[in-house]
């Protein structure tokens, strides 16, 4: 159980839930959560709320054989309750350090969002939280993994050590580093002559920054893009993911302080959520 897919480095996640439901998407849920725990080396723990009965334990075990974890048939639980309960409570119960979810079908739409359950595990889970916006039963690949440098979050190093992961593992992967900057008040109106100099000096300055904090992880080999973003819209990141057409959005997180993302969307989180452009990988150290 507590083996990886694979041995090939130490992994990030040692166990993940899996939440999975009795949905069009199951077989896709679970095919997106195999290959990623699989690029991870982490072993998988199936977690579907529901009655535990004979019924339910078979619909489960077809769902399994049927997707690309029947080569290596995972831990399954069953349990009653709230999801969000059931959910801390399997991943606190096995140690889990990542929990995997799928996005919802909007009822009478074609879209599919995160709705409150993930919203709860985002702000709420002891551990890593990955969201699948538009999950497939072939997983298209992860050409484009956009990571967040936040110098402020202690959670930071680690986003950038799993994003770094995840690209060397998969194919033909380019991985993109962005740090979001302000402008700050100018105190000497004569130091800069004009706004664009300013910008041009701050940018420098950032890009520089960027440089140095990144110099101490293992880049080598990949395709890397850093760039240092003015924020000057509060949408600036998420318009980036866009830009790239990001397969997945990377984010040094904490329980209950969203960071960033709490700096996009200070209001609604749920709203954030939806707007996002692609799959959301929240990074935090384990409290399990």
């Amino acid at each position: 159980m507590d083996q990886p897919f694979i041995d090939i480095y130490e992994p990030v996640y040692k166990r993940a839930v899996v939440a999975v439901a009795f949905s069009p998407r199951l077989g896709a849920v679970l095919n997106e959560a195999h290959r990623l725990l699989k690029i991870l080396g982490t072993a998988p723990i199936i977690t579907h709320v529901g009655e535990d009965n004979l019924s339910t334990r078979s619909k489960l075990e077809q769902a399994i054989e049927k997707s690309n974890f029947k080569e290596h048939p995972p831990i399954f639980v069953i349990r009653s309750g709230q999801p969000n309960d059931v959910l801390l409570e399997v991943a606190r119960e096995y140690r889990a350090d990542l929990i995997v979810a799928g996005a919802l079908k909007k009822e009478g739409l074609f879209k599919y969002y995160f709705g409150s359950i993930a919203r709860n595990l985002a702000r709420n889970a002891p551990c890593s939280v990955m969201l699948f916006s538009d999950p497939r039963v072939k997983p298209e690949p992860l050409h484009k993994i956009h990571c967040v440098v936040d110098y402020e979050n202690p959670e930071a190093e680690m986003a950038v050590d799993v994003s770094a992961k995840i690209a060397r593992h998969a194919q033909n992967s380019e991985l993109y580093l962005t740090h979001t900057f302000q402008i700050p008040e100018w105190e000497g109106k004569n130091q800069i002559p004009n706004e664009a100099q300013k910008i041009k000096s701050i940018y420098n300055q950032e890009d520089k920054r960027l440089n140095n904090y990144l110099k101490t992880f293992e880049l080598g080999g990949l395709s890397v893009t850093k760039r240092c973003l003015y924020d000057k819209t509060r949408s600036v990141t998420l318009d980036f993911s866009r830009e790239i057409k990001a397969n997945l959005f990377v984010v040094p997180t904490q329980k209950n302080r969203m960071g960033i993302l709490e700096r996009l969307f200070p209001h609604d989180l749920e709203l954030a959520l939806m707007e996002l452009p692609c799959s959301l990988l929240l990074v935090r150290k384990s409290q399990t």
